[in-house]
């Protein structure tokens, strides 16, 4: 790990879009505040590893121009609606898709927004779950991607790793759940090769349908679901609901078209009342908390405690700790 200014962090991924030809301002601090966000909340692989990854991305689809147009409204009717990314980076495409679907969950006590024709990494669902707690909702997210994951039973690519996620807003203490529905998140896997640690071995399967710890294997083998069948049908469900229900691509081949994202918010105030559901969250939450554990365990955290926690400690720190191959990504991508 080297420690850098996040000053200089921010021109070099900067610079390294600039180079990419990716040149509006906007978009890029969009791009990195996702990223530096997911960084410093303990979410390195998706953090500031996937600069490279999108830039990669761009450059596979030069026949598709870099993104120059904002995301607009492809479906627009009372609380549901298709955003169009306009060939943009994933993260820009779902912010969008986010800001609409808190509108709509104000105006009509809830909304479906689904994104598509946008490309390379959504980030984190929890990013935007985060967003949907700050405005008092309760956020679903789930997104699709390209095919890496088996039938439990098979060894060939038919669903992305697909994450499932929701953002609970309480009166003290938010609960955001974000999971993968495969085995180990594809971004964690690369986040581990990089920093040079060992690779589980329940992961993915070789070409064979062999356990492997060979990242290079990924590429013609294919990820394990989590949990076996269970992983697999919530994975499935979620490749339909931000995919086919969407117009965005589902399977490997089966439905042609972009990745899609989906958001479901809820206004609790529209139900029993934000400040009423609000206080028996956190009653609840307590009661998990204060609930009998080991001696060892000091504490019960929920889910996201850990991550919003980090996120407090190092968001306002002016330094970051990041590993070394994705600085030296940086530099390069920047040169």
């Amino acid at each position: 790990m080297v420690t850098i200014p996040k000053s200089e962090i921010f021109d070099l991924v900067s610079r390294a879009y600039k180079n990419a030809g990716l040149t509006d301002d906007a978009v890029i601090k969009e791009i990195y505040t996702h990223l530096m966000q997911n960084e410093v909340s303990g979410k390195q692989s998706h953090g500031l590893l996937r600069v490279k990854w999108t830039i990669t991305s761009m450059k596979k689809r030069k026949d598709k121009g870099i993104p120059f147009k904002s995301p607009d409204l492809a479906m627009d009717s009372g609380p549901i609606a298709i955003v169009d990314g306009q060939n943009n980076i994933g993260v820009v495409a779902a912010r969008y898709a986010t800001d609409v679907a808190i509108k709509k969950a104000k105006e009509f006590g809830i909304s479906f927004v689904g994104a598509r024709n946008h490309f390379s990494t959504t980030g984190t669902m929890n990013y935007y779950n985060r967003l949907f707690v700050e405005a008092g909702l309760i956020g679903i997210a789930g997104c699709n991607s390209f095919a890496m994951v088996c039938h439990p039973e098979g060894h060939s690519p038919v669903l992305g790793t697909n994450p499932i996620s929701f953002g609970i807003p309480s009166a003290k203490t938010p609960c955001v759940v974000d999971v993968t529905t495969a085995q180990w998140a594809y971004g964690k896997i690369l986040d581990l090769s990089k920093a040079g640690k060992d690779i589980p071995v329940d992961a993915f399967v070789d070409k064979n349908g062999n356990p492997s710890t060979d990242v290079d294997d990924i590429k013609d083998g294919a990820m394990l679901p989590m949990n076996g069948y269970k992983g697999f049908s919530l994975g499935l469900a979620v490749e339909v609901i931000s995919g086919a229900l969407i117009g965005a691509k589902t399977g490997l081949n089966a439905v042609q078209g972009s990745d899609g994202i989906f958001f479901i918010a809820i206004d609790p105030d529209k139900f029993v009342g934000r400040d009423i559901f609000e206080e028996h969250m956190e009653a609840f939450i307590q009661e998990i908390k204060q609930s009998e554990h080991k001696a060892e365990i000091t504490e019960l955290l929920i889910p996201g405690e850990r991550s919003e926690r980090k996120y407090m400690e190092n968001n306002n720190k002016e330094t970051i700790d990041i590993v070394e191959t994705v600085y030296n990504e940086l530099k390069e991508l920047a040169a």
